[in-house]
């Protein structure tokens, strides 16, 4: 069944006055429609802030006879309307959730990116959408509540207008990208890490990218108005124009985050933004911190798009703006592939913004062995940016002939939890994925049967048949010494490593195991006093409201054994900045 709704393409106050500030987008992969708008994976709940009643659902109208569209009964001329922001609330949540699953090759097949479909990180089948939770500046996914909730506040420059966050295509892709991402990596939910958090918000940026890059009427006038360039326009590189403006009633802000930046962990890069910020970010907290990665993977893309705009422009004659068009449709696609991909082998536990680029690493140079040019790019920014000190922290094992594979059923490894328990407590096997010997047990997910699509170096399409195996374990480490009055001395971290195995040849393409540099220590540990400073860490019945459930205001700790474990640390992400967190 295919059901045509509207989405926004940008926010209502970037929009000049009689531009078309929407556009429909054909629904095509749920099972079924409702009224609501609903669907068996999304579901819209729009309850009245003040009354706490449900509000009236959209109507779902099936196509008529002869017809194979259908569609919700929503004025797309109206957009403040009740069904036109739950319609294009619950059409911009599932565009992004396909940009995640979906992609399209240059022979044009739709065929899944993951190689399977997105499940949530709480067990149930359903995200919850909540389009007007109240007023707050504001937008948040929440893994207990199975949510994303957006909020809404009055226009500092127009009191008669409200600014409503899930109106911003931009506010609720980066929402629906944390969902996703916790499926994808749930360890980083409860991480102590800042480059785990941080990496939250930097993928929630970069999908909210995608999303842009995914609206032909947008990229068309954005390419217009820029020469053909992807590199200095707020359309494509900010986030959340509207609410940025809202926020700071100056007009200053135009947005919360830019994505093209020169942000660096390097403490003598003495250097300046346009804003005069130091481009030195020497910051825990996850929105600053995620500048570092966003900056560094969109100057990637950067560069894949003018590498290809400068091939498609001498090999077929093409104007500039038409080489520009195209290189940024396939580079686009070659670009979230590239993300996407490495998410999935990026090991668990609290992983670092090196992990993550071990893991697009590890997937490229296993694809294409002999191109190694956006390897090296990659390894360009992170070493420029001193988000590593030398290219070889980022060097990957790939294309592994393991004996201790050779005998193995991948089938069975794959389905059976005892069989995979079995392999990974071979002491051989445990050497291999690097389970410390100290480590008395270990918990491995749940296998990843995936068929990823890709396009060969002879221009073939092909399906590489993969299971991703994943196992944690729990180390301690020493609380910093300032803190022992108010907490236990130890602390818990999680590690882990990545499998990918070939199904048909068992060769491990990938092994990739967590971060373990001793600068990763040290952030958790500037993360840890910066919570005990604001009064926001909560140890034991603290973080418990009188009503017997964890306080939503504060990061919990639990301490078993006279060892503290932090929980929920996610709970400091969401979009706003200023006195909240995120």
């Amino acid at each position: 069944m295919k059901v045509r709704v509207p989405l926004m393409i940008k926010d209502p106050a970037s929009s000049a006055e009689g531009e078309k500030m929407s556009e429909g987008f054909e629904i095509k992969h749920e099972d079924f429609f409702l009224d609501g708008p609903v669907t068996r994976r999304v579901a819209i709940l729009d309850f009245d802030d003040k009354t706490g009643e449900l509000r009236k659902p959209v109507a779902f109208v099936p196509a008529p006879k002869g017809k194979k569209i259908s569609r919700y009964d929503v004025d797309t001329e109206d957009i403040f309307s009740d069904a036109f922001i739950q319609t294009s609330v619950f059409a911009t949540v599932l565009r992004t959730m396909y940009l995640f699953e979906r992609t399209n090759f240059p022979d044009h097949r739709d065929v899944p990116i993951l190689g399977r479909k997105l499940v949530w990180a709480f067990d149930a089948p359903q995200l919850l959408v909540v389009p007007r939770a109240g007023q707050w500046a504001n937008a948040f996914y929440e893994r207990e509540s199975h949510s994303l909730q957006f909020f809404y506040i009055p226009d500092p420059n127009n009191p008669q207008q409200t600014v409503f966050t899930c109106l911003s295509r931009d506010i609720v892709a980066h929402e629906t990208g944390h969902a996703i991402l916790d499926g994808i990596a749930p360890d980083l939910y409860d991480n102590l890490t800042p480059q785990s958090l941080a990496m939250h918000e930097a993928i929630a940026d970069l999908t909210a990218l995608f999303m842009a890059f995914s609206s032909r009427s947008l990229t068309l006038e954005v390419l217009d108005k820029t020469d053909g360039s992807i590199e200095q326009t707020t359309a494509f590189s900010s986030i959340a124009e509207q609410v940025g403006r809202a926020i700071d009633p100056t007009g200053r802000a135009g947005y919360l985050r830019p994505l093209f930046n020169q942000k660096t962990l390097n403490p003598k890069d003495e250097s300046r933004d346009e804003e005069g910020k130091p481009n030195f970010i020497d910051s825990v907290e996850s929105h600053e911190l995620s500048e570092v990665l966003s900056g560094a993977l969109y100057s990637v893309m950067v560069d894949i798009h003018n590498e290809k705009k400068v091939k498609y422009s001498q090999e077929s004659g093409m104007s500039d703006f038409s080489a520009s068009g195209k290189a940024l449709a396939i580079g686009a696609e070659e670009f979230r592939r590239m993300i996407f991909r490495g998410l999935d082998y990026m090991p668990p536990g609290d992983a670092s913004f090196a992990d993550l680029a071990r893991g697009i690493i590890a997937a490229e140079q296993t694809l294409y062995p002999d191109d190694r040019q956006r390897q090296d790019w990659i390894k360009e920014q992170f070493v420029n940016r001193l988000i590593v000190e030398d290219a070889s922290e980022l060097d990957v094992e790939t294309d592994v002939d393991y004996e201790g594979l050779k005998n193995v059923d991948i089938g069975i490894l794959a389905e059976s939890d005892w069989a995979a328990y079995e392999f990974a407590n071979n002491p051989d096997n445990r050497r291999f994925l690097r389970i410390p010997d100290g480590v008395s047990s270990f918990v491995i997910r749940p296998r990843l049967d995936v068929k990823k699509p890709y396009i060969d170096a002879d221009g073939n399409f092909q399906t590489r048949h993969e299971c991703l195996f994943k196992v944690f374990w729990n180390q301690k480490e020493d609380n910093p010494k300032n803190l022992l009055q108010m907490l236990p001395k130890e602390r818990q971290v999680t590690m882990g490593t990545t499998l990918a195995i070939d199904w048909d040849t068992k060769k491990v393409i990938a092994r990739l195991t967590t971060d373990q540099h001793p600068r990763q220590k040290k952030d958790r540990d500037r993360m840890l006093e910066r919570m005990v400073g604001r009064n926001i860490l909560k140890v034991g019945a603290e973080a418990i409201g009188p009503d017997g459930k964890p306080l939503c205001t504060v990061i919990r700790a639990e301490v078993a054994d006279g060892v503290m474990r932090v929980r929920e640390t996610a709970r400091m992400l969401h979009i706003a900045q200023g006195d909240q967190d995120g």
